[in-house]
């Protein structure tokens, strides 16, 4: 077989690319208006991007890691948008130093527990990690850079938090995650804190009042825990060690180990398991509403919710689906555009009342969960049921027939011939 040059492949991975895109939008013609918005923002939060060159590097490395995502960071008020740009960045040197298995246990304990003091060496870089990672900390002296050019008040929220993640981290390094204390803990250092440190960044910038930590805690475990969920595979695979997170509290009641549920003859145990730890993570959405709705500054909110309603879209996605354990389980890129093109509270209610819904519909009256996981779908759905009115559907497959598409595509067609006949 002839090997295809580098150069043949690259075009053949964008054509083939694009053609999913096209079999995409076929397939949900209504994602076409989402999609379309996406790009135009995206051009515009291009056009946002700091002259700084340390800043510039910053929000280089904040598309790249956060893909997307990094479209609301960059709608938030220009002080703001700084300040959290870098703090996610600090916050993802952490993880890139606590994912390298090939740095020495010793050495990454000092870097976990002290790099919130390396943030204040101009020189500082370490060389780990792998792609956007590797190139991100052997350039993050740029990020510090950027860090000491934020006001004090910034700095000491940024510094506070990064070492009480560095903290979690270590205590988690070799630790099994056996109850669910344990797991409300880990999820709290690896992501509950950043939720703290948000508000704080919030409250600093005097665009929001003070939140209790209980829901800014909330706000960080619903994400990191949709993120436990959906990986099931690719950390259960993970070499040289597993690094699954699934508490053994919960697990151990449908296996004697946790891959066990991989095996098909085992795929009922495994959808036991897996919509228990779904429901556990429903258990926060409330809490999540409850600190949206006070956010007062519309790109605030529209940055928070991104990643909330994404994060339900997930577990809904993934609640009582096989795929989470033979493959994987991704939201598709039309969705997410909608997602991300949120405006209110209103758009809020309506995402999670329409994920909640379609949780409901896949409850089976004889999962161990069911009743629990009711409960907290029923509590979300009543709050919402009253504030939705006029609002978009957001759905995880189209409900508008190809003839929609094809309707828009005959139209655009014309409007094409009739310029065309007009140059003529």
């Amino acid at each position: 077989m002839v090997k295809q040059g580098p150069a043949r492949f690259e075009r053949d991975s964008k054509q083939s690319f694009k053609m999913g895109i096209i079999g995409a939008i076929l397939k949900n013609p209504e994602d076409l208006h989402h999609l379309l918005k996406l790009k135009m923002a995206s051009a515009a939060a291009n056009r946002a991007i700091p002259s700084d060159p340390n800043l510039a590097f910053c929000y280089q490395m904040l598309r790249r890691v956060s893909g997307s995502f990094s479209i609301v960071i960059l709608q938030l008020e220009p002080g703001l948008r700084n300040a959290v740009c870098v703090f996610y960045l600090v916050l993802r040197g952490l993880q890139a130093v606590e994912d390298d298995l090939t740095i020495p246990y010793d050495l990454k304990v000092e870097l976990l527990r002290n790099l919130h003091k390396k943030i204040f060496d101009r020189d500082f870089h370490f060389p780990c990690g792998n792609n956007d990672y590797k190139l991100l900390m052997d350039k993050f002296y740029l990020v510090i850079l950027a860090f000491l050019g934020l006001t004090t008040g910034y700095q000491e929220v940024i510094t506070e938090i990064t070492e009480r993640m560095g903290e979690g981290m270590v205590k988690y390094l070799n630790t099994e995650i056996i109850s669910r204390e344990d797991y409300n803990e880990y999820c709290h250092f690896s992501a509950g804190l950043m939720g703290l440190g948000l508000t704080r960044i919030f409250y600093t910038a005097g665009m929001e009042q003070f939140t209790p930590d209980y829901l800014s805690n909330a706000m960080g475990l619903f994400l990191q825990k949709t993120n436990v969920i959906r990986d099931y595979l690719e950390n259960i695979n993970a070499q040289p060690t597993s690094r699954l997170r699934w508490p053994k509290e919960v697990w151990s009641k449908y296996a004697d180990k946790p891959e066990a549920f991989m095996d098909e003859t085992n795929y009922k145990q495994g959808l036991h398991c897996l919509n228990e730890m779904v429901t556990d993570a429903l258990s926060h959405g409330l809490d999540c509403l409850h600190y949206m709705a006070a956010l007062q500054d519309q790109p605030n909110l529209r940055f928070c919710a991104t990643f909330q309603i994404t994060a339900l879209g997930t577990l809904a996605m993934c609640y009582n689906n096989v795929e989470v354990f033979r493959g994987s389980v991704r939201m598709r890129r039309g969705l997410t555009a909608k997602i991300l093109d949120v405006k209110n509270m209103v758009d809020v209610y309506g995402a999670f009342y329409d994920f909640t819904r379609l949780i409901a519909a896949k409850i089976d009256k004889t999962d161990p969960s069911a009743v629990t996981t009711h409960k907290f779908v029923d509590d979300i759905r009543s709050i919402c049921r009253f504030e939705i009115k006029n609002r978009r559907a957001f759905t995880i497959e189209s409900k508008f027939g190809h003839e929609t598409f094809l309707v828009v595509a005959l139209f655009v067609i014309l409007v094409i011939m009739l310029l065309i006949v007009t140059k003529q």
